[in-house]
């Protein structure tokens, strides 16, 4: 069982440049479940949200409190209680990116807006199927795989 081009939504709330497109997020995320090497065992889906500084700011406040936006928050829905309740393709969790500071952050790692904008999703999915980075084994780990999403997604 897997993920799906028709299991990824995409909510895009505010304006992105034009070179990212839905099949290049879907691709990102299809290609970060498959090197995450931590299958389920049915189908499962996950939600995108695309937001502006705003919208941001007030999700960062009321979850992490704090009154900023930032580039990538990831929520960590329950897809096997999910299952278990017999909900089709359950999600694996939110993830929401606010673009502007994605751009922002782009310009000053001197990166181009869609290569951080994917790498950013790719992040969030991973935080999704249960990767972090409290320590450096774990923070090394996910860079590591990190990168090589990157690389199979980004021309």
């Amino acid at each position: 069982m897997t993920i799906s081009h028709s299991n990824i939504e995409i909510q895009s709330v505010h304006s992105i440049s034009k070179t990212i497109s839905r099949e290049l997020i879907k691709d990102a995320i299809l290609a970060a479940y498959e090197k995450s090497n931590r299958p389920y065992d049915f189908d499962i889906s996950v939600n995108i949200r695309i937001v502006g500084r705003e919208e941001g700011a007030e999700i960062n406040k009321k979850f992490k409190k704090k009154n900023t936006p930032t580039n990538v928050l990831a929520f960590v829905g329950d897809p096997k209680k999910e299952n278990h309740l017999g909900i089709e393709a359950p999600s694996l969790g939110d993830i929401v990116v606010c673009y502007p500071v994605v751009r922002e952050e782009s310009n000053d790692l001197q990166k181009k807006v869609n290569d951080h904008f994917i790498h950013m999703v790719i992040h969030g999915f991973l935080h999704l199927m249960g990767y972090d980075h409290q320590d450096d084994h774990e923070e090394h780990e996910m860079n590591e795989l990190t990168n090589k999403i990157l690389q199979s997604v980004m021309p």
